[in-house]
């Protein structure tokens, strides 16, 4: 084997190592929008069958008197993935950042958040897209900073 060739298989394992590393974590946090949004929907399901109008909810109106403590129960579940979720999207935008990661990783970071807190806004936790939202603007999304100040 030439120094050439070599190098090109040392530069093609690297690279390999590099996107694997990549999408593994995004594979994890892809599975982990899943299912919260599964959890969102078997909960308004359940809360509809219960006799709770989940179209009621508004910005003021979505405690115990509107879904009742059977909804109070989804919500604690939905919360508890929405937290395991920041989690691993921190453990994630730390990883990119290490290894060096460009504006696209983060910015699909960015949009899993986002589409996170609107599927939670159907059970009736309310401001997260505003929070989402907020965490942006000091730090961009195509950043580490930025995924990690909305993740806070």
């Amino acid at each position: 084997m030439n120094k050439y060739t070599k190098n090109l298989l040392k530069l093609s394992l690297l690279a390999s190592l590099l996107v694997a590393c990549s999408l593994t974590g995004k594979a994890k946090l892809e599975s982990s929008v899943k299912d919260i949004t599964n959890e969102i929907d078997k909960a308004i399901k359940e809360a509809q069958e219960g006799g709770v109008d989940t179209n009621a909810f508004t910005d003021q109106k979505t405690g115990a008197k509107m879904g009742g403590p059977k909804t109070r129960e989804a919500k604690l579940r939905i919360i508890a993935l929405t937290l395991q979720f920041l989690k691993e999207t921190k453990e994630e935008a730390i990883k990119l950042k290490e290894c060096g990661a460009g504006e696209d990783e983060f910015k699909e970071l960015y949009e899993l958040m986002l589409k996170i807190s609107k599927a939670v806004k159907g059970i009736g936790i309310q401001n997260m897209t505003a929070t989402v939202s907020m965490g942006i603007v000091e730090n961009p999304a195509t950043t580490a900073q930025g995924i990690l100040a909305i993740a806070k």
